[in-house]
């Protein structure tokens, strides 16, 4: 059966269809929460409120855009409401190596060490990105969405997609320049 036919299907009450739904989608749900909250337990609960969410609302999809889009959209505002939600030093602290490179990216001249990895120094510099600008370069760069998509999802233009990732690769640039000789070496 394809994903229209499951998706009226789950529209007229179907609990089978939505079931599908549910396992079609709940890994790229979890895997897009846990882009923004980087939290297991976190991205779950996300996750579960994103299910119940569709759920009392897939009768208003139109099929107007993909059935992913729609969902890829409840996710991020849910998992962007859930980290606001959080005190500013809570989010901070939350991960046990945050700390130590907080210390050092506040300092331009401080040299990391061998071992911290560039995903860890990358989470680090997102999270000082302006959230439209750190939403906008997940989007693109950690989940692979298309310029196109990533405005449909966003309810924005293209121009103002390309506009928000110009600046967060600017920032990021400028960001990690301090560390390119440690992180890039031959």
């Amino acid at each position: 059966m394809n994903e229209i036919a499951i998706i009226r299907r789950a529209q007229e009450g179907d609990m089978a269809a939505f079931e599908q739904i549910v396992q079609t989608y709940e890994k790229r749900v979890i895997m897009a929460a846990m882009q923004v909250c980087r939290n297991q337990q976190d991205a779950e609960d996300i996750t579960q409120d994103v299910f119940v969410s569709v759920y009392r609302n897939i009768g208003s999809f139109r099929f107007e855009a993909s059935f992913y889009s729609w969902i890829y959209r409840i996710t991020m505002n849910m998992a962007f409401n859930h980290s606001r939600q959080k005190k500013y030093h809570e989010f901070l602290t939350s991960e046990e190596n945050d700390d130590h490179f907080y210390a050092v990216a506040d300092d331009d001249s401080t040299e990391f060490s061998e071992n911290t990895d560039f995903q860890t120094v990358l989470d680090g510099v997102l999270k000082k990105l302006p959230e439209k600008q750190r939403t906008v370069f997940i989007m693109r760069y950690c989940q692979h969405l298309k310029i196109k998509e990533i405005a449909v999802i966003l309810n924005v233009g293209e121009g103002t997609v390309k506009k928000y990732l110009f600046r967060a690769q600017e920032k990021l640039r400028g960001l990690l320049k301090p560390f390119k000789n440690q992180l890039f070496k031959d």
